[in-house]
């Protein structure tokens, strides 16, 4: 088992003044690289604190955040965040991974995105700064690639909950309720258009397709077929509109790992610290050594 790593509390500013509060975690010795975790809708930056140790541990600097109204950035009650995703991924996620490159110019930078994390690093304003991205448990939150039973729950959601809900408290209270967790009122409702598109934010979002369609970074799908939020066929749907480098697209069948459950969140939980996680370092590893050797 891996050692508690306690990551340096950090702040990043990001463009329209918004303060962000981040963690890094830096290897005991010399720094390999460079990686950015992007959370998950609603997840706050401390559910990855294991994972980010354990990339410490293998020579990785590594920055944890919480977007602007979440978790450690949340400032005052969330009633009075007046933001959306597109501020979460233009000005926020831009900003963490703009500052990690920073402190480490001379370094490979990564992003592995959780879920949103890793739906959205296309649409990245300094993407061209990436030497890679790891999406884990990432695809289309459309309702027809939602799970039977996701999908059941999903119109109460996005016609009843979202709306009424965000009109009576100012944001969506979705920890009171068990559904997603607390999010900015902006947000819920942009990301329900998005899920309320047949491809999600390919159309949702004016100019993804294009975004994924152009970004020339390498990337590493990572899905598992016991999701209980994605259906395969969704998590595909992204990883096939990247076109300049296809995607390395690897469905992980739980059964035959030996573990009872993965699901959408239990990649980044230390039951995959054996089996999974070395998956993404040696990944890392084989990206670092070929750009190496391009530049010999």
């Amino acid at each position: 088992m891996i050692e508690t790593v306690n990551g340096t509390r950090q702040q990043v500013v990001a463009r329209d003044g918004q303060v962000l509060v981040t963690h890094r975690y830096d290897p005991t010795g010399p720094v390999r690289g460079v990686v950015v975790i992007a959370p998950a809708m609603a997840v706050a930056q401390v559910f990855y604190t294991s994972f980010a140790g354990f990339l410490a541990q293998q020579g990785f600097r590594v920055w944890t955040f919480d977007y602007r109204g979440i978790g450690a950035s949340l400032q005052g009650s969330m009633r009075h965040v007046k933001t959306d995703l597109s501020e979460w991924i233009e000005k926020d996620y831009d900003a963490v991974l703009c500052a990690a490159g920073d402190y480490d110019p001379t370094l490979p930078l990564f992003a592995i995105g959780h879920s949103f994390g890793g739906q959205v690093a296309p649409l990245l304003p300094s993407r061209q700064r990436l030497s890679g991205l790891i999406t884990v448990a990432s695809g289309s939150g459309a309702m027809r690639h939602n799970t039977p039973n996701t999908r059941r729950r999903a119109p109460l959601l996005w016609y009843v909950l979202a709306p009424i809900l965000c009109r009576l408290f100012g944001f969506f209270p979705g920890a009171r309720i068990g559904v997603i967790g607390d999010v900015p009122s902006g947000a819920i409702l942009q990301w329900r258009r998005w899920c309320l598109t047949p491809e999600y934010l390919l159309t949702g979002e004016p100019g993804a397709r294009e975004a994924y369609a152009t970004a020339a970074y390498p990337v590493l799908g990572l899905a598992f077929n016991d999701d209980e939020l994605l259906l395969e066929n969704g998590v595909r749907l992204l990883h096939d509109a990247y076109l300049v480098q296809p995607a390395d697209f690897r469905l992980i069948e739980v059964s035959k790992l030996g573990l009872k459950k993965i699901g959408h969140f239990g990649f980044f939980k230390r039951q995959s610290e054996l089996l999974l996680w070395p998956m993404v370092t040696t990944w890392l590893t084989q990206k670092m050594q070929h750009d190496q050797e391009c530049k010999a």
